[in-house]
């Protein structure tokens, strides 16, 4: 009877272990909108649409005990896991804390991005965002520009 259960608790436990390395895929597509919508709440980025002068920037958000979040880019056409140096998909667990945070390379100009989240039952959300690095150049075209408008303004109200 021992042997029996010893044998069913190691069974359970590969089986567990095997669902929770198989809880994201490698790509999603970017109509996917997941069978969730309470899972987690991306807190940075703060909007859907941001700009950065960084070429680095941290992916942080709050979300449910035990939901697995992983982290994709855009390639142009579907949305791939971001991989950690072994070549594993980036995902971390939300803890009793609460929190997810992920540090994510970006290149000059617009960069999407897809979170995953899924919850142990199978339920999953997907949020997606955009995050543009600005050039010098562009600051220095918006601040010309403003600079226009202000000297346009002076110019009617004196």
């Amino acid at each position: 009877m021992k042997k029996i259960i010893a044998v069913l608790t190691a069974l359970i436990i590969i089986c567990f272990s095997f669902s929770a390395y198989a809880a994201n895929p490698g790509t999603i597509s970017s109509g996917d909108a997941g069978t969730a919508w309470d899972l987690i709440v991306v807190r940075k980025p703060e909007t859907k649409n941001s700009a950065t002068l960084k070429k680095t920037y941290g992916i942080t958000g709050t979300g449910k005990n035990g939901v697995s979040v992983a982290y994709y880019k855009f390639n142009g056409s579907n949305y791939v896991a971001l991989k950690t140096s072994n070549g594993a998909i980036s995902q971390s667990k939300v803890g009793t804390a609460g929190v997810f945070y992920k540090q994510v390379n970006l290149s000059e100009g617009h960069n999407k991005f897809a979170v995953r989240a899924e919850h142990p039952n199978g339920y999953y959300q997907v949020v997606y965002f955009d995050i543009n690095v600005l050039t010098q150049q562009m600051i220095n075209n918006v601040s010309g520009f403003s600079n226009g408008i202000q000297s346009l303004y002076n110019g009617w109200m004196n």
